[in-house]
């Protein structure tokens, strides 16, 4: 994989605060949607956060007015062979890299959350959503498979009716719907996402790493070994 670039660093904006490391997707002229050089930064922070023992929590946020509306629509439609390879093959590293860090991560979505950003928020431990934020992920209305965090996930956080539903249509599931099916944990006033992820991610990070390490990877052992057995080596947008 070609590594970013002193450019694509700003893609993705990582900084600690205390003991919790805060990514922010930083693309906002496109409401943060995924580009090759933001997966590729995206990637590079998760291999730095599974490298900092320092790092006790992470939050995952976007700048501007939205989490991620996607991926780059570009990438799928116009991407030269090389390209979609590469992203292939991100996707296939993220998923269970971001799946088996020992430190929790809280998602602290505004906005739209479309396609890879519903992805991101699946495979965060646990969501915060502003009241008008939403999740979708419409693949299925390209003629796409979903995106495999959401497929993965989704059915293990709702009812395997309702996931499937959801990845069927690509509806909108607005935050209210969201926290009463179970796919995320909060729902604050627009504006105080970041906020209380924050506060969640200053909880956790109290705690004994120990035993947040190990409750993490009890929930999500089974999913990866479900990924790695059963997901083609496809990107995602």
């Amino acid at each position: 994989m070609t590594r970013p670039s002193a450019d694509d660093r700003e893609r993705v904006i990582s900084e600690r605060r205390a003991s919790v490391r805060v990514l922010t997707l930083n693309r906002p002229d496109a409401l943060n949607a995924a580009d090759l050089a933001l997966q590729r930064r995206l990637l590079q922070c998760w291999h730095e956060v599974a490298d900092d023992a320092d790092s006790r929590a992470v939050v995952l946020t976007g700048a501007g007015r939205a989490f991620c509306a996607g991926g780059d629509v570009a990438l799928i439609h116009d991407a030269p062979r090389r390209v979609r390879e590469e992203l292939s093959h991100i996707h296939r590293e993220l998923v269970p890299l971001v799946l088996t860090l020992p430190v929790p991560i809280v998602a602290a979505v505004h906005g739209p959350a479309v396609g890879f950003g519903a992805e991101l928020v699946a495979l965060c431990d646990l969501a915060v959503m502003g009241h008008d934020a939403f999740l979708s992920d419409p693949h299925v209305r390209h003629g796409l498979p979903a995106s495999p965090g959401c497929q993965l996930v989704w059915p293990h956080l709702t009812s395997r009716a309702v996931a499937k539903e959801l990845l069927l249509t690509g509806r909108r599931v607005q935050a209210k719907e969201a926290l009463r099916l179970g796919l995320v944990n909060r729902v604050t006033a627009p504006g105080e996402e970041l906020q209380v992820a924050l506060a969640l991610a200053e909880e956790l990070a109290a705690l004994p790493a120990a035993g947040v390490a190990q409750v993490k990877r009890a929930f999500n052992a089974a999913l990866v070994e479900d990924y790695m057995a059963n997901t083609e080596d496809v990107g995602t947008w």
